[in-house]
């Protein structure tokens, strides 16, 4: 029988870009459902559900203020049935009110709502690329901080936006912006976190969310942790959002000590936030992974997160080393020489590949990189294709350890390790049918006091056979090590 194509579309109907990610992967989760989108009706938008057949019906005639839902299914009941799922979804999400009750008159743009909470001070815009720089606009006319996660956000109003914050004393963390912690609200997809003496900035989500869990762990706690956006340290935007944060913590008397973590930056601006850095008068721990720089008096340079945590934790905080059980003994076959890497966080793939060297023999994919969120969710909403990777690598003879990360969060999948242990079982399978052996190390960025619940997660992933490790460093340093036969 063939698959059933079926869309619905709501005119002038906006949602953000967060709830639309979150619903389109519960919708691919539903039995029968091959494939799902919810999405405001831009051009790029539209163009993605008509590579993937889901540009039918009022989807065609939609423009970017509908929101489209359409289903592929395995027959017309199933859609049927999915799209009143989505609809049931979508009005759970809009609720207001501490009450939990729906808002009986719910604002309907940025001006309205701060009209609604004059005493708020920073707004989230979550919209479609093409919007977000205008919403934007909009919160700092209105003395509003802005936290902008939406991405496809240009340079040149990255660069706009900036310079206008800080002419108003305003802080414009973005775009592209997936985590932050301010005064121990979390906004994206930011863990839960113990307050405490250590600010962090970031350039990069998911390297803050490791160094803010890694520290919860030892047992030390976060100030504020102010993400900056992933270019923020290229030479056309200058270092803007970071110095100014730096300013920031440097007046904060709960902020001793400063963490910085960026990806890969242009050298003059790593040097110029070094030297602004060194200015604050606290102690600075940089990890600034690729740069090859001299830090000056004050700043201590970290090559990975894990390092840059205990640099910046107090000496009596508390550690996990590797124990022999974390390394499987393995024989592995003549033509099983690579390490297949297969992450949801582009900081933690960053990592992972200078911790083996960069050795060309490995492959490290993150999923997170626009290639992959095109038009879907991101990988730690949504792990379909992440899943299928695994399964694929799983059949793979030169594959010999796969390494996996697991990100927990406020605004990540209710389980992600659950949702990864069918593809896990299907490539160990595999695996077995062909007599080979495979090892499968992980590490689950997470604290106990997520939704997620790190314990079980971890628990998850070891009910299955997986090796997991303590920071993101030591899974891929310990993979590194298997295939040079020390823990065999």
């Amino acid at each position: 029988m063939a698959d059933s194509f079926v869309a619905t579309v709501r005119r002038n109907a906006y949602v953000d870009s967060v709830t639309l990610l979150q619903v389109s992967a519960e919708m691919v989760s539903l039995a029968g459902v091959r494939d799902a989108a919810l999405v405001m009706a831009s051009d790029l938008n539209r163009q993605l559900l008509s590579d993937s057949g889901l540009l039918v019906g009022d989807a065609q005639t939609a423009g970017p203020s509908d929101l489209v839902i359409a289903v592929r299914a395995a027959d017309d009941a199933i859609a049927a049935s999915a799209l009143q799922q989505a609809e049931a979804l979508l009005a759970g999400r809009r609720r207001g009110g501490g009450s939990g009750e729906p808002s009986s008159n719910p604002p309907r743009s940025l001006r309205s709502a701060h009209r609604a909470d004059p005493e708020a001070n920073l707004a989230l815009v979550s919209v479609p690329g093409p919007f977000a720089a205008g919403e934007a606009r909009q919160a700092l006319a209105d003395g509003l901080h802005v936290f902008l996660f939406s991405d496809n956000v240009s340079i040149e109003d990255e660069i706009d936006l900036k310079r206008s914050a800080r002419g108003k004393q305003l802080l414009l963390m973005g775009p592209d912006c997936g985590t932050a912690i301010v005064n121990g609200v979390g906004l994206g997809f930011a863990n839960a976190v113990r307050r405490g003496r250590i600010g962090v900035i970031g350039a990069s989500g998911t390297g803050i969310q490791e160094v803010t869990c890694l520290l919860h762990q030892a047992g030390e706690g976060v100030s504020h942790a102010i993400g900056t956006g992933g270019r923020d340290m290229y030479a056309a935007v200058g270092g803007i959002t970071t110095l100014q944060a730096l300013e920031l913590l440097a007046d904060d008397p709960e902020t001793q000590t400063i963490v910085l973590v960026a990806k890969p930056s242009a050298p003059e601006v790593a040097e110029r936030v070094l030297n602004k850095a060194a200015q604050t008068g606290k102690a600075v721990v940089a990890c600034l992974l690729g740069a090859e720089l001299q830090p000056p008096a004050g700043v201590q340079l970290a090559h990975n997160l894990y390092q840059a945590a205990r640099l910046a934790a107090s000496a009596d905080a508390s550690w996990t080393a590797v124990a022999p059980a974390d390394v499987p003994r393995i024989r592995f076959r003549a033509e099983q020489h690579q390490v297949r890497g297969l992450f949801c966080g582009g900081t933690l793939c960053e990592e992972a590949a200078a911790a083996m060297a960069r050795s060309t023999e490995h492959q490290l994919i993150d999923f997170g990189d626009d290639e992959y969120t095109r038009g879907r969710a991101h990988p730690m909403i949504d792990p379909t294709l992440r899943n299928r990777a695994i399964v694929e690598a799983g059949a793979d003879p030169r594959v010999a350890v796969l390494l996996l990360d697991v990100i927990l969060g406020l605004g990540s999948h209710p389980d992600p390790a659950g949702a990864t242990v069918p593809a896990i079982r299907e490539a160990q399978a595999q695996v077995r049918r062909d007599g080979r052996e495979l090892a499968i190390l992980a590490h689950v960025v997470g604290t106990d006091l997520d939704p997620q619940g790190l314990a079980r997660q971890e628990a998850t992933l070891r009910s299955v056979g997986v090796h997991v490790l303590a920071s993101n460093y030591h899974a891929a340093v310990a993979a590194s090590l298997l295939l040079e036969g020390v823990a065999a």
